[in-house]
């Protein structure tokens, strides 16, 4: 689902997609059109000075498998694209890691700093002098407001809301629709619901 994303993404850019590396799918089967080339050592047919790698696997809480990959891919000389859609606002004085992906929808105000590798899905809002720190996912419809830092191989759900700020640290969760107004420590998982219905709540 990721990478066809993606796929769409850089032929709006008028990307030239040379084609997909997969270990599941078999060689010639096509998404949206791109054909997949064989696994990921097919890459290693081509000079790493040759092309441009996009990782089209996706974050989740529990995978490891992008940041396995983009290790090796980067020991081998390869480098991986950084990608900002047609469609984001992105203003000034802005960081933007290598193989940072910026899709869709997304607005990004000043001074804000995303490390290597993140993910700033369809949608999310990040307000200024936020800090985003390597390999994050923060999901589609996600509002930071200001001053917000986010810790590395931090996932924040869905529809999330972090208060002007607010530290997240390094390897945590954060659940879908939660609303984050105070600190989260390292290595954490935040679940948060909320029910509200004529006046009750639990």
């Amino acid at each position: 689902g990721h990478a066809a994303v993606l796929i769409d993404c850089l032929r709006r850019l008028g990307v030239n997609i040379l084609g997909l590396t997969d270990v599941q799918k078999p060689k010639g089967e096509r998404i949206l059109g791109v054909e997949v080339l064989g696994t990921d050592d097919e890459i290693f047919s081509y000079k790493a000075n040759d092309i441009c790698l996009v990782n089209g696997i996706g974050i989740t809480e529990h995978s490891s498998s992008r940041h396995q990959l983009a290790c090796r891919m980067r020991q081998a000389g390869f480098a991986f694209r950084t990608i900002i859609d047609p469609t984001a606002i992105v203003l000034s004085d802005i960081e933007v890691g290598d193989g940072v992906q910026i899709l869709a929808g997304v607005v990004i105000q000043p001074r804000v700093s995303i490390g290597q590798d993140s993910i700033i899905n369809t949608g999310v809002l990040v307000d200024h002098d936020c800090m985003i720190e390597a390999e994050c996912h923060i999901c589609p419809g996600v509002t930071l407001a200001g001053s917000v830092t986010v810790g590395s191989q931090t996932m924040i759900g869905t529809g999330s809301t972090v208060v002007p700020g607010i530290s997240i640290g390094n390897n945590s969760t954060i659940a879908a629709a939660s609303v984050i107004y105070k600190d989260v420590p390292a290595n954490v998982n935040v679940i948060q619901h909320r029910y509200e219905s004529l006046g009750a709540s639990e």
